[in-house]
């Protein structure tokens, strides 16, 4: 047993360290704050618990004592837990706090650090907290102390008079109320005030000002939280330093139906492009019982997935074998990401389908002789039998293997998807079991998806799509979701 107590970085998924990545990936179970990137929740087993305790204000929360017995009995139970903070979980985060619940009751723990709003999000916005010549120093506040009420805990005559740069956490509701704090204490008016708000995500909006009118042109923007507040000169530099964000899916929300241990890396290359991404995995990988042939025996083996290969490869090794025992074998795939998984076993394929899917193995089986040969196919249960069919018509002894199936993960419900697809104007769709899944799900109703838009990774999707009475907005060219990005910004369809 142990409980790890993570920073999960700022918002944007890819700025999770590596060593929350790893601890995540093996925990039992999670407890998680509001905030946190759903992306990085899916990185949790299928199978480990997730706990939402809220810890945001005005939303409801667990309280810290029902928190801190919380994780005292998740540990107990003998899993490793990890505790999920938006940040790192030591600035403002009660990281210290439950710490020392934990130290009391003999419960193993570790700090795992994150990267801080209160950096991150400046610098995001292209405001260095520390710059030659402007900031020596940076000092984080809190915002969640009333500056109107004189708790002592602060001191805003020493605030006032700091030379460097301010950072407050927490403090949207309080903007007005702050810079006039600083300015009745003596700070000057016209003071560089910068608040950027949903700070590294596509979402990221910041307004620039000064102390005297930053109040007022924060309402009349809108700006909310989660936002953190610059105060300093060198909030003066966003405007030369802050990057353009004109990027192809800015404005646009993406529903991420890939299984879970896919999804982390696909949602960020959406956000990446722009666009406000949501996981729901409406498919899941489920390793099946197969007998492995012996390599020895194989003339060719033809992966058509990743899954395939990180499944097929599992079982060498079960047996004690690894990649030099399909030597001499001839090795094709599909698709850069099966070529990929190849390498990280050791393998260099021997050929890649220019097209990602069955027809495009076809296509570069075409000319070559296979009379005779024994052809290995790992695959999925119910795999289409175009590739079958064709490598047989061309004299193959093809050994199917299959080696997983598609389900709908277990935590799936038609409640939990009507939400999440409340929550975006575009749905990507990656398979058509993905597809499927969706209709069942939704009890056979399409009416729920067609105010959507619908992206189809290619024409296998798309058909499935069309099958079900659902027109796909765009089919990408390439089949990757580089592919479905390029599609969806204008470049294919």
């Amino acid at each position: 047993m142990k409980v790890y107590l993570i920073g999960a970085g700022p918002g944007d998924p890819e700025l999770i360290t590596l060593k929350a990545r790893r601890v995540l990936e093996t925990c039992g179970a999670v407890v998680y704050d509001d905030l946190i990137a759903r992306e990085i929740l899916a990185l949790a087993p299928a199978g480990a618990s997730r706990i939402y305790v809220g810890k945001r204000g005005g939303k409801p929360s667990m309280g810290q004592e029902a928190i801190n017995g919380l994780l005292v009995n998740l540990a107990r139970q003998g899993l490793v837990v990890a505790r999920l903070k938006g940040g790192d979980p030591c600035v403002f985060g009660r990281g210290g706090e439950e710490a020392m619940h934990l130290a009391e009751n003999g419960i193993p723990f570790e700090f795992v650090p994150g990267v801080t709003s209160a950096i991150a999000g400046p610098v995001s916005a292209g405001i260095p907290p520390t710059h030659r010549g402007m900031a020596a120093s940076v000092t984080l506040v809190t915002a969640h102390e009333d500056p109107g009420k004189n708790s002592g805990f602060l001191d805003w005559d020493h605030l006032a008079r700091d030379t460097g740069t301010l950072v407050f956490l927490m403090g949207a509701s309080r903007i007005e109320s702050i810079a006039s704090k600083l300015v009745e204490r003596g700070m000057d008016p016209s003071t560089p005030c910068a608040m950027i708000q949903e700070a590294t995500t596509p979402a990221q909006r910041t307004l620039v000002s000064t102390l005297a009118a930053v109040g007022g042109e924060a309402a009349l923007a809108g700006m909310s939280s989660p936002s953190v507040i610059v105060v300093g000169k060198v909030a003066g530099l966003a405007g030369r330093l802050g990057q353009q964000r004109n990027l192809p899916l800015s404005g646009m929300s993406v529903l991420v139906t890939r299984p879970a241990h896919q999804s982390y890396e696909s949602a960020a290359l959406f956000a990446a492009s722009g666009a406000k991404t949501v996981c729901y995995p409406l498919v899941e990988i489920r390793e099946l019982d197969f007998e492995l042939p012996d390599p020895h025996s194989c003339d060719m083996v033809v992966f058509t997935s990743q899954n395939a290969v990180s499944i097929f490869f599992s079982r060498l090794a079960s047996r004690g074998l690894d990649a030099r025992a399909l030597a001499p074998a001839k090795i094709y795939c599909i698709g850069p990401r099966t070529r990929e998984s190849l390498k990280s076993f050791g393998i260099i394929a021997d050929g890649m389908a220019e097209e990602f899917r069955a027809e495009g193995l076809v296509e570069l089986f075409r000319d070559m002789d296979l009379s005779g040969l024994r052809v290995c196919l790992p695959r999925a249960r119910g795999a289409r039998p175009v590739l079958v069919d064709a490598l047989r018509r061309k004299g193959a002894r093809v050994d199917e293997i299959t080696v997983y199936e598609t389900v709908l993960p277990e935590n799936a419900s038609g409640e939990t998807f009507l939400q999440a697809l409340s929550e975006v104007d575009t749905v990507v769709f990656t398979s058509p079991s993905g597809v499927r899944h969706a209709l069942e799900l939704l009890g056979g109703d399409a009416m729920p998806l067609e105010s959507k838009r619908i992206a189809a990774i290619g024409p296998v999707t798309a058909e499935a799509l069309k099958n079900r009475g659902l027109t796909p907005g765009v089919t990408a060219s390439v089949y990757t979701d580089e592919g479905i990005i390029a599609a969806l910004s204008g470049g294919s369809s």
